[in-house]
């Protein structure tokens, strides 16, 4: 009698819980539309806080023998390590493997839909407004560079130059990350929102009004990239 011994690593788990499987996502074609995009990447951000619940499960089974990633399961001697359960510690690395590299895998693909989202639909210029000067204020961390502004845009009509740094999108931060942007309601078709950029070690204040049929893809018309 033959015995299988091919396991499925996504679906074997030390307490007969399952584990996230995204794979079916990673296999799939990136979308083409903003609006689609946005909704993939709002998806996978929750399979990605999913997949952390995952290792932190697995993280468990090795806290509870006192053994890390690193512990060899020998002693000394050459021998197995006495009083652990080897097999949950063996089958918890693996996983806990397996699942960081979906992880890794989610991350840069959510990466790839907000860079849609945002450059071609969500973050977008707006009209200027103001364009007082802060001042320095180093305690205002930046999380978006703008790498490129389209001529005749909202974002040039705000004052935006290729260089500028977000440190603030209306009420979006640091704290939040350029993944914020993405989410529907924040950028809105005549709509102005105040932002401040870095620019030459000065915060500067501008008034941003996303507009279709400016000319240009989009409704902000600059293309941001993370930091």
């Amino acid at each position: 009698m033959s015995v299988d011994l091919n396991l499925d690593i996504h679906n074997t788990s030390t307490n007969d819980t399952p584990d996230t499987d995204v794979s079916p996502f990673l296999l799939l074609p990136l979308p083409t539309s903003p609006p689609a995009a946005r909704s993939e990447a709002k998806t996978l951000l929750e399979l990605s806080s999913r997949l952390d619940s995952d290792i932190s499960r697995h993280i468990t089974v090795l806290t509870s023998n006192q053994v890390t990633m690193t512990t060899p399961l020998i002693d000394a001697h050459g021998f197995p390590l006495a009083n652990k359960d080897l097999m949950a510690i063996r089958t918890a690395k693996q996983r806990i493997n397996v699942l960081r590299n979906d992880s890794k895998a989610l991350r840069d693909r959510v990466a790839k839909l907000l860079e849609l989202a945002i450059n071609g639909d969500a973050v977008q210029s707006t009209s200027i407004s103001a364009g007082s000067s802060c001042g320095t204020s180093p305690q205002l961390k930046a999380f978006a560079k703008v790498n490129s502004v389209a001529e005749n845009s909202p974002a040039q009509s705000a004052g935006l130059f290729p260089g500028d740094e977000f440190v603030k999108f209306g009420s979006i931060t640091a704290e939040k990350g350029l993944t914020a942007l993405a989410a529907p309601g924040v950028v809105v078709d005549g709509t102005s929102i105040q932002i401040q950029v870095r620019r030459s070690g000065d915060v500067i204040s501008l008034t941003l009004t996303p507009r279709a049929g400016w000319g240009g893809r989009g409704l902000l018309g600059c293309h941001l990239l993370p930091l």
